[in-house]
């Protein structure tokens, strides 16, 4: 995952990011409550060893007090030093209950020992500290003579420097420290997990990811249109904010081979449900308004789709033409689209692929293609052989993936079968893209940009219905693309229009 890879999985997951960050705070100040109130105090002194004398005595007291000095933090926390506390200040526990309650550390340099105490009051906290003091100076005697009850001073004492105090607050709980924890372990967590979650997922989610798997250009990206999962498929000119993608894959495939114009073209997909025949519908419609004779042909004979999506009666068509029945002009029907013609699926067959990949089939789309720009809507690739015939006797097919439904290895695996069967793969086009939130990441943060087209939607419905309804004026766009692409794409569909008589 790169830098820009992490930038916009954040921003992606901006809210859930701040949720589990807040949501950690508020568990670890939450646990914190339940922590008791304790109090800190401490005492300084410094570790002095005999009297004044000659520079060399003072030297040598100075090297062994550095070593008590060691030696009294090393006593510190212990049990005996506890014992001697609790005896001084005549308290009612255990001696092992608060030895783990003081600590001390030592500066070398001027034989210095800090002493702390811990208490559930401040008081008890400045006492302990202050008892500990002259505890570990008991018990070091003890060890150093072996009495219990040494007699005579000892050489060896602590001069107080700072006594403890009254401390003027609690130490713990620490509502900000734990806030603080929390809100980084929650943030920790979120990331371990989206990272994790997007280095393991397998789905197609970006244009990248198809051209790696494929190793062909992504002709078009279609994001999510709640139109285009209706029955008409948005064929009636209500594409919403989805136009202009259509209109975009339209021309990418004007110029998918300038020199040899594909005339015959395979609509199919890995997996039924990613919107092949919406593609294939929507193409072959903008393809025919633009002023190109368009046949579509339903070649899926398995789930026939393109008589419904119309709304023809597709119970006599191919099939019955590839039987020998009717003569396959005669099937030919009219989609209310000027220059869009529809050959329906007829008869669902008992044997598809037989059918599709027979002399006959070819037949009929090299004999159609000199007059038609054929689009054929096929099966899925990977459950049957049916688009892998057609696409075999096509100038190409053009693929499409649904972004976050399709695997990256489906992907694979349908170059592999388009190479098998020695057809060419124009292109692949992503369709379903997340418009928005989470799952836009993969696409630059949603499709936002395409309101930068302003009127083209709503101007587009329009003057597809007007066609449709085959009007012969011509309707001007109110607004100019901000991009030249589109800009481009527009003149040229109203130039055709225009010398269609559209």
């Amino acid at each position: 995952m790169t830098f820009g890879d992490f930038v916009r999985l954040s921003r992606a997951y901006v809210w859930v990011l701040i949720g589990c960050t807040v949501l950690g705070a508020a568990l670890m100040v939450a646990k914190t409550t339940q922590d008791p109130v304790l109090y800190s105090a401490t005492a300084n002194g410094l570790v002095k060893v005999g009297e004044a004398g000659s520079a060399a005595e003072e030297q040598g007291n100075a090297s062994l007090a550095e070593d008590k000095a060691n030696l009294y933090a090393f006593l510190v926390p212990t049990t005996p030093v506890a014992e001697q506390v609790v005896k001084e200040l005549g308290l009612d526990m255990p001696p092992s209950a608060i030895a783990s309650r003081f600590s001390a550390t030592v500066n070398s340099d001027v034989n210095a020992i800090t002493i702390s105490a811990v208490g559930t009051t401040p008081e008890e906290a400045r006492d302990l500290a202050n008892a500990v003091v002259d505890a570990v100076v008991v018990v070091a005697q003890q060890y150093e003579t072996g009495e219990e009850n040494p007699r005579g001073p000892s050489l060896t004492r602590i001069i107080p420097v700072t006594p403890a105090e009254l401390p003027g607050a609690p130490f713990t709980p620490d509502y900000r420290a734990a806030a603080i924890k929390g809100a980084l372990g929650g943030l920790a967590l979120a990331y371990a997990f989206l990272i994790a979650r997007r280095l393991i997922d397998r789905r197609v989610r970006s244009a990248k990811h198809v051209e790696d798997a494929t190793g062909a250009a992504v002709l078009g990206v279609i994001p999510k249109e709640d139109a285009l999962g209706r029955v008409n498929r948005g064929v009636r000119g209500d594409l919403g904010r989805a136009a202009e993608a259509f209109r975009v894959l339209r021309t990418n495939l004007r110029f998918v081979d300038v020199d040899n114009e594909p005339r015959r073209i395979v609509v199919t997909s890995a997996l039924a449900g990613e919107g092949k025949s919406t593609v294939s519908s929507n193409v072959a419609r903008l393809v025919a308004q633009a002023g190109t004779p368009v046949l579509l042909i339903d070649a899926d004979l398995r789930r026939p789709m393109i008589a419904t999506t119309f709304e023809i009666d597709g119970a006599v068509g191919l099939t019955q033409a590839l039987a020998g029945d009717v003569d396959v002009r005669d099937v030919i029907v009219e989609s209310g689209v000027a220059n869009l013609s529809l050959l329906p699926a007829g008869r669902i067959p008992p044997n598809p692929s037989e059918l599709l990949g027979s002399l006959r089939m070819k037949q009929f789309i090299d004999d159609l293609s000199a007059d038609h720009l054929v689009i054929l809507d096929a099966p899925p690739l990977l459950p049957v052989t049916d688009a892998g015939l057609l696409s075999a006797f096509c100038d190409g097919a053009l693929l499409v993936q649904a972004a976050g439904k399709t695997q990256i290895e489906q992907s694979q695996q349908c170059r592999r079968i388009l190479d098998q069967v020695g057809s060419r793969l124009l292109g692949v086009v992503l369709n379903k893209a997340p418009v928005k939130g989470a799952a836009s990441i993969a696409y630059g943060g949603g499709y936002g940009t395409y309101g930068g087209y302003g009127g083209y939607e709503a101007d587009d419905t329009s003057r597809e219905a007007d066609a449709t309804a085959g009007g012969g004026r011509r309707r001007k766009h109110p607004k100019k693309a901000a991009k030249n692409a589109a800009k481009k794409d527009a003149e040229a569909e109203a130039q055709t229009e225009a010398d269609a008589g559209v």
